[in-house]
């Protein structure tokens, strides 16, 4: 079912929408299938449900979370309000939206839009909620220079000025242009976020970043990464958890897909991966002191590094100078000539050779490493195991 047609219905004026999608048993299948495919739901929801949830467990738990969402955000409780849950729930059925695109991202995108909606502070070809199909569309008007001020109004500014007082991270980096943090707590990821310039999408900063911070933070060192010089530009803030194969932009587009975010990093700061890992070791000690709080004796910095190392080698290699040519000594002799017509030897194709590739699982992130005949083994392999999966759900490295 397309979500063109999905969106284009009535909206429910139900607060919740539960009793909505009860009476939709299409709707409420294809709720279930996007339940049990999501990754990002919290576990204690998914062991609450038990291994075989029958439809009326997923269809509570489900508006249970979209009513947390919706009454935790910058600009007010949503929840009451029956459109959003249900706008919510058919980009989650259609896969435009995860749990964490929801949770983490569409709560302060909606209260964003109501906030200017209601004090009638939107353009009229804004006001029309409808033409909204996803929750990135919807946050462009979060992001819009001419509502920004009036946002920034809005909200209490109180809070972001509290975020800073409270913020605990450690700076590895802070020149002219670039700044970058271990954030340690979700008042650094907050002000960091909301500090000025373009704001993020990053789930540990929005509202309900503090459950987001302490669901990742304990896997790993989170980096954020702000370019001074392009504040406004979705480009201006970065951030990367090496624990979960994500390095993303402002927006996190291509979000799962770290080989290409790795390439754009490379692309726009050759050599600055390489002054964080600096900056991670110069200040380790300070690092894993202060981040025993969040995971039993604190950070094993060097174990960080080499995992950056392995998720990031674009990012690492750039900035490198390429070897200056030697120059050849003079010739007293003309060299020999060379055979003519020989045929140039066939290079060997990497994949139809024996050796270990590097998997990642696009949706989650997950990755392993598997060793092989081919890359044609290694497809059979995951197939056998996963038959539900198409050999386009993953990525491949080879070591």
């Amino acid at each position: 079912m397309k979500i063109k047609h999905l969106l284009s219905e009535s909206v429910v004026t139900e607060a919740n929408v539960a009793a909505k999608i009860g009476k939709d048993p299409k709707m409420a299948k294809m709720l279930a299938i996007a339940f049990r495919h999501d990754n990002t739901l919290p576990k204690s929801m998914i062991a609450k449900l038990g291994p075989k949830p029958n439809d009326t467990d997923v269809i509570n738990a489900w508006s249970e979370l979209l009513d947390n969402t919706l009454r935790v955000n910058n600009y007010g409780d949503l929840s009451a309000d029956g459109k959003f849950d249900e706008w919510l729930t058919r980009l989650y059925i259609n896969g435009v939206a995860d749990y964490e695109d929801i949770n983490g991202e569409g709560g302060d995108a909606l209260g964003a839009w109501k906030a200017l909606s209601t004090r009638g502070k939107l353009r009229p070809d804004d006001q029309d909620f409808n033409k909204f199909k996803s929750i990135k569309q919807l946050q462009r008007i979060r992001n819009d220079p001419a509502y920004r001020q009036e946002l920034s109004r809005i909200k209490d500014a109180e809070l972001v000025n509290k975020m800073k007082r409270e913020a605990k991270e450690v700076v590895i980096l802070d020149n002219q242009r670039f700044r970058a943090i271990v954030p340690l707590n979700y008042g650094s990821c907050y002000s960091t976020d909301k500090g000025g310039g373009y704001v993020p999408n990053f789930c540990t900063g929005s509202s309900s970043g503090a459950s987001w911070f302490k669901r990742y933070a304990p896997d790993g060192i989170i980096v954020n990464v702000v370019d001074k010089e392009n504040l406004e530009d979705v480009d201006g803030k970065w951030q990367f958890h090496a624990a979960t194969n994500q390095l993303v932009r402002g927006d996190q587009e291509r979000r799962h897909d770290v080989s290409y975010n790795d390439g754009r990093f490379s692309e726009l700061f050759p050599g600055l991966m390489k002054e964080i890992i600096a900056g991670l070791q110069s200040n380790a000690e300070e690092i894993k002191s202060n981040s025993k709080d969040i995971t039993p004796g604190g950070y094993d910095v060097g174990k960080e590094i080499d995992l950056i190392k392995s998720k990031y080698p674009k990012s690492i290699a750039s900035g490198e100078k390429e070897p200056e040519p030697e120059e050849e000594p003079p010739q007293d002799e003309p060299e020999a000539e060379q055979p003519q017509n020989e045929p140039e030897p066939e290079a060997e194709d990497p994949d139809t050779t024996p050796g270990t590739w590097l998997v990642t699982q696009i949706a989650s992130g997950h990755t392993a490493r598997i060793p092989g005949e081919s890359l044609a083994d290694i497809h059979g392999k995951l197939l056998r195991k996963y038959p539900d999966s198409t050999i386009d759900d993953y990525t491949y490295v080879k070591q």
